[in-house]
């Protein structure tokens, strides 16, 4: 494919790459620059094209209460030492407004608006007036715990606060090191999952007892997430927490009341869900408050025949690398074959040799579920330092994570929901102009009644709750017992908790002895003597395969029954940081 750009008064062909590649070195040439002249010429079929306009931010003051505890002077110093100009925007005062006079709050605005500043400032608030203090901070995706855990050590570092105050738990943490996070940290970042089947499971512990006495604050990350099954699962160990803490607590609970903050930036009815998510109320700080700036962002349809996503986009790929040499780009791919597919592709055609250390040399890298540990490390690692040009993804880097040097956001095919649409618009463009193409067919927007335009501009689809499921009624209703044992509390379903409708009684039959109904007999079987582990909180119990290589049978990531079948099959060709393997 011949390409001619130009960019004031120099031109550059493909056919003679390195030379093109030299000029914009002299000029340094952003990817999104690259990108806004290749949607100009006829190479690629542009279907839709429109830009998302950018608008100045309107600044507050710090509330008052913060400057007790010596936050408000930070923020202050921040702004000036950066040239800001105000400490903080408009709906992040007003947010922790709210906050300061006890409310629980829902800050509802648009991706890249400041969310995390509003809860780290209160946590912080919170610990540092009070050392006994604890904060749960739930993040529903360890990568996202894992990037967001830097942002809170670096105010910490900010607030002259020890080190040691952030803590962070999550599937890859060995049992040891949790107790000794939970004993020792102040504020501490955590999965949904391991909370359900660690920490509740473990309430004998004196070390998770103590914990959880000193818990005066939880902050819910990316609410929209909790959701579906998902999320009513999250709703029961929501309401089993707030009782476990209250029984610890007895009499004083009522002294020592929770204090919720969440943020999100898509969910249609923040004020509504969360309060079923966990039976509280809450003020909104919702996008008509959102002050915080934007940038231009471009956003079009790249259109190509059925099967030829992948084609067209290896193409892009090749030219935003060849001709843009500042920033990155990140590609959305719903497929885990897919993304590591699409990742060797755009190392073969730009000539991005194998190595040895892939992680450390390649420019573009795939990132998936079912990598161990130390993999997603090091790519999320290098994709923080800048060093790593491009990423392709599945929805594990759709959430929150800030990675500023990102200006090009691709995605193959229509986004399912609206929600991932806007979510990974929001990865790109954070620090300057950006853009955001969609590659596929040409009427792919139709499946959705709509143009491109208007598909971006409908709301996001509303968010449910199954809260009166009883098959999910009595999975949590049984581990409510076990927990309750476990503190040595009555049997009967707690007090002074929001129950959903029904709970009670399922809760009744779910107990050792209850009188359940034969058709409850599968789901208790599923639970075993450990239903904290039998129900986990995404889906349904499924076999989850641990993938070893060579010999030494070292691990090399994880699958389960579904993925196994599609991708690890005898004789299959497995594909694992773009470098193929024979399953064997």
């Amino acid at each position: 494919m011949a390409i001619s750009v130009r960019r004031g008064n120099l031109e550059f062909s493909s056919s003679n790459k390195n030379g093109g590649q030299k000029i914009y070195q002299e000029v340094l040439v952003s990817m999104y620059q690259t990108l806004r002249d290749l949607l100009r010429t006829h190479e690629f079929t542009v279907e839709e094209q429109f830009e998302i306009p950018g608008r100045q931010a309107r600044y507050a003051a710090v509330p008052r209460f913060l400057f007790e505890s010596g936050v408000g002077h930070h923020l202050r110093e921040q702004a000036e030492r950066h040239g800001w100009q105000g400490p903080l925007w408009d709906h992040q005062a007003q947010a922790l407004e709210a906050l300061g006079r006890g409310e629980n709050v829902v800050l509802s605005t648009g991706t890249a608006s400041g969310k995390s500043l509003v809860f780290r400032s209160l946590s912080f608030h919170k610990v540092l007036l009070n050392p006994e203090s604890r904060v749960i901070v739930f993040y529903p995706l360890k990568a996202l715990a894992a990037d967001q855990i830097r942002g809170w050590r670096e105010m910490a570092q900010s607030l002259e606060a020890e080190e040691g105050d952030i803590g962070r738990i999550d599937g890859s943490v060995t049992y040891r090191e949790r107790e000794q996070v939970i004993q020792k940290a102040r504020i501490i970042a955590m999965t949904p999952d391991v909370c359900h089947a660690w920490l509740m499971s473990s309430l004998s512990l004196p070390v998770v007892r103590d914990f959880l006495r000193s818990v005066s604050t939880i902050v819910i990350d990316e609410a929209h997430t909790l959701e579906a099954v998902f999320g009513s699962n999250f709703a029961f160990l929501f309401r089993r927490l707030i009782a476990a803490r209250n029984h610890i607590l007895k009499e004083s609970a009522e002294k020592q009341p929770l204090q919720f903050v969440a943020a999100t930036a898509t969910i249609r009815n923040p004020g509504e869900h969360l309060s079923q998510l966990v039976g509280s109320g809450f003020t909104v700080v919702d996008h008509v408050s959102d002050a915080a700036p934007q940038y231009n962002r471009i956003v079009a349809h790249v259109s190509c025949q059925n099967g030829e996503e992948h084609e067209v986009a290896t193409a892009l790929h090749d030219r935003v690398l060849s001709y843009g040499t500042e920033g990155g780009f990140i590609t959305f791919l719903d497929s885990r074959k897919g993304v590591e597919g699409l990742a060797v592709a755009t190392q073969e055609a730009s000539g991005d040799e194998a190595s040895v250390n892939l992680l450390g040399d390649a420019e573009v890298l795939p990132y998936r579920a079912g990598y161990d540990a130390e993999d997603r490390q090091k790519i999320e690692e290098r994709l923080q330092s800048g060093t790593l040009r491009g990423i392709v993804s599945m929805s594990a880097l759709e959430l929150g994570i800030d990675i500023p040097h990102l200006t090009v956001g691709f995605n193959i095919g229509v986004p399912a929901t609206r929600k991932a649409y806007r979510q990974r618009l929001g990865r790109v463009g954070r620090n300057g102009p950006g853009a955001f193409v969609v590659i596929a067919p040409e009427h792919a927007f139709l499946r959705f009644g709509t143009t491109f335009r208007e598909y971006h501009e409908m709301s996001v689809e509303p968010s449910y709750l199954y809260l009166d499921n009883r098959f999910m009624q009595f999975a949590h209703g049984r581990c409510l017992a076990i927990e309750l044992e476990s503190l040595g509390a009555p049997s009967s379903t707690p007090r002074h908790v929001d129950w959903p409708a029904g709970f009670h009684q399922m809760h009744v039959a779910a107990r050792p002895g209850g009188a359940r109904a034969p058709e409850y007999d599968a789901i208790a079987a599923l639970g075993g003597d450990t239903p904290h582990f039998g129900y986990p909180l995404r889906n349904v119990g499924e076999l989850s395969y641990q993938i070893t290589r060579g010999a030494s049978g070292d691990s090399f990531g994880q699958a389960n029954q579904l993925q196994a079948l599609r991708e690890c099959y005898p004789g299959a060709t497995y594909l694992h940081l773009t470098r193929p393997f024979q399953v064997v």
